[in-house]
């Protein structure tokens, strides 16, 4: 019970570091005069960029301590 929580948890983290990292990328996006297919899918790519490089940081980090 207690795993299911901490996955619960973990996700509901993952999931609103993705929802900040699009909103950051769509507001940086703005600037810019694209359609707006444009800024939805460059939104995702730089929000599945930052979350990738977030997880390597993690990563490098856990390894350095183990």
């Amino acid at each position: 019970m207690h795993l299911v929580g901490l996955m619960l948890w973990r996700g509901g983290l993952l999931l609103a570091a993705a929802v900040a990292a699009y909103e950051m990328a769509r507001a940086f996006l703005a600037f810019f005069d694209l359609p707006e297919a444009l800024k939805l899918g460059g939104g995702l790519a730089l929000s599945g960029l930052l979350l990738v490089l977030a997880s390597l940081i993690l990563e490098n980090r856990q390894d350095a301590q183990a």
